[in-house]
């Protein structure tokens, strides 16, 4: 099993509905492929790990190479992994902000215009930073001194982690609705937006 972890610029700033399509793909051919991992979008930048076999992480990162979503991808690194870091995400989304940000320890000086693949790529720390903060549950303090091996505190934390990644899906959704709703460009499109969003909800 292999993690890959690469960055890239958005070839143009992404739509919440560009957003969107590329989290329904993801979270659907992930799911089928046992691949997990975490993307971060902030800045017109991504910051993405995937993880599983080989094979498939292989394949799937030259496919995202030849996204034309993707310019200037920089490859972080290729590792051999023991066990899965993400397992808890098919695909975990996180959109960068400085409100988040301010809320990361040991980023005090960090903002959203630093999360870019040039400061990105000359700086693993941060990078690492990142990924550690948002791959771990909001309320994990609850449960870290607890024994990672007992199963409900396994279940738990998926539980939470999941939560978390229909919130996100919901949030852009309904982002997207009420944007469209005050410029009078309400579609058919966006019925089937919310119908997304209500199906993620009832899930949790």
């Amino acid at each position: 099993m292999i993690q890959i972890l690469y960055l890239s610029s958005a070839a143009h700033p992404m739509s919440t509905e560009e957003l969107l399509a590329i989290l329904r793909q993801s979270l659907t051919n992930n799911a089928a492929n046992g691949v997990t991992g975490m993307l971060l979008y902030g800045n017109e930048t991504f910051l993405q790990a995937l993880e599983g076999e080989e094979q498939v992480v292989d394949n799937l990162y030259e496919k995202i190479r030849k996204d034309v979503r993707h310019a200037n991808i920089r490859f972080l690194h290729r590792r051999t992994i023991g066990r899965r870091q993400y397992s808890d995400w098919s695909m975990g989304f996180k959109r960068v902000s400085d409100t988040e940000l301010k809320n990361i320890k040991g980023l005090r000086d960090f903002s959203e215009k630093d999360f870019n693949s040039e400061y990105l790529a000359q700086n693993e720390a941060v990078v690492e930073t990142l990924m550690d903060h948002y791959r771990t549950p909001y309320w994990d303090l609850l449960v870290r001194d607890l024994d990672e091996k007992d199963q409900i505190i396994r279940d738990l934390k998926k539980t939470i982690a999941h939560t978390k990644g229909c919130a996100e899906v919901a949030i852009l959704v309904l982002e997207s609705v009420a944007g469209a709703g005050i410029t009078g460009g309400l579609s058919a499109g966006h019925v089937h937006l919310c119908e997304l969003a209500l199906d993620t909800l009832r899930q949790i």
